[in-house]
């Protein structure tokens, strides 16, 4: 039996693990007893008088027949697996994202579980760099390879994918390197790739493309695509959302001003959904102008990763840019999968329950919660 790799879930304490065994499938925090109610939430929901909308879920069991919420670097202490009474592993989260079961994640489990979290689902980037793929080839049908540079590649959500679609359509695709600042994000595609990639630990804001072209032996003509995803925590729920006044949010920018300095005939940049209400839509205004005086035409939407293939309901924004001058322009692909019966032969939405088959358990035992078995236990 092949190495499964990053298979172990967190521990908990006897308050967490009392949670986890009163919860059934599907149920939250919420439907748990109020005696086992977390103090945080019990205050969130009864009292704080400056709580608006529903109750952050803080727990909740997976449906193995239904898709999974979105996938964070935080679900580690969210999400517990359907049928045993414990958190997900990494690798259940990785599975949830689409990565394949032999891409060893690097560093601490908080550092994985942040790696994992951060991605883009594997299936959302086949079905964009697919329908990319046609583009390109209805434009150069004759082109043997269409060069792509990676920015901000993260753990290789989106590379992988690339690999994927390249591998099964004539190897049309070649990746040539890949930019991320985060060591242990680097050591994780350096492993999986095999060493077989020019993988550049950089911070982007302070990097010239040439520099980079030079160092791949290539010029900016060679490259077809520019890609990647800025960091995305200050536009998001998940963080503090202070959009383009935190420095991460300037990232973007960093990573048109690669395309600027480029210019290849396409580019592809994802982020969340979140970012299209930062400052009443100013922020999304901006960037389109950007893209505009940078001479791309784009178009741009939400995508709801479960309509191409994922076991995850998770909504990325995408941009896909094709350069003016071109005859010929970049779409969004349409979905794939659907619930229920369709005109247009969707496939069923695939499920958790799928998504984890084959999976052998992890070597983990739930706290033993009798009476004799409580020393020295932590709370949560």
């Amino acid at each position: 039996m092949k190495k499964v790799y990053n298979n172990h879930p967190r521990k908990v304490g006897k308050d967490v693990q009392r949670r986890i065994n009163a919860l059934g499938v599907g149920q939250k925090m919420q439907d748990l007893p109020e005696e086992l109610w977390h103090d945080s939430f019990r205050f969130y929901v009864k009292e704080d008088p400056t709580r608006k909308g529903g109750p952050n879920l803080r727990i909740i069991r997976l449906n193995p027949d239904d898709q999974a919420l979105t996938v964070t670097g935080y679900i580690f202490n969210k999400f517990v697996h359907p049928d045993e009474n414990r958190f997900i592993t990494p690798r259940e989260a990785a599975r949830l994202q689409g990565f394949p079961d032999e891409i060893e994640f690097k560093g601490s489990l908080t550092s994985v579980q942040q790696q994992v979290g951060d991605a883009v689902p594997v299936e959302l980037g086949r079905a964009i760099f697919k329908a990319l793929l046609d583009v390109f080839l209805e434009y150069e049908p004759k082109q043997r390879v269409f060069n792509a540079l990676s920015l901000f590649s993260g753990a290789g959500g989106l590379d992988i994918a690339l690999e994927q679609v390249s591998q099964e359509n004539g190897n049309h695709l070649n990746m040539f390197a890949c930019v991320e600042l985060d060591a242990d994000r680097c050591e994780t595609l350096r492993g999986y790739f095999d060493g077989n990639l020019n993988v550049f630990q950089e911070d982007i804001s302070k990097l010239n493309a040439q520099a980079i072209l030079q160092s791949c032996g290539k010029q900016a003509k060679d490259v077809w695509l520019v890609y990647g995803g800025p960091p995305c925590q200050s536009f998001s729920q998940a963080g503090k959302q202070k959009g383009a006044s935190d420095s991460r949010g300037q990232l973007i920018f960093d990573f048109l001003r690669f395309v600027g300095d480029i210019r290849p005939p396409f580019f592809m940049m994802e982020n969340v959904s979140n970012l299209k209400g930062i400052d009443n839509g100013r922020l999304l205004a901006k960037i389109v102008k950007r893209i505009d005086e940078l001479d791309y035409r784009v178009v741009y939407a939400t995508l709801n990763a479960a309509d191409y293939g994922s076991p995850q309901k998770r909504r990325r924004l995408i941009f896909l840019g094709s350069r003016k001058d071109l005859p010929i322009r970049a779409y969004l692909p349409p979905p794939t999968h659907g619930a229920g019966r369709s005109l247009f032969n969707l496939k069923p939405y695939k499920t958790i329950g799928e998504a984890f088959a084959g999976l052998p358990s992890p070597d983990y035992q739930p706290v033993d919660l009798s009476d004799n078995h409580l020393g020295g236990l932590e709370d949560d």
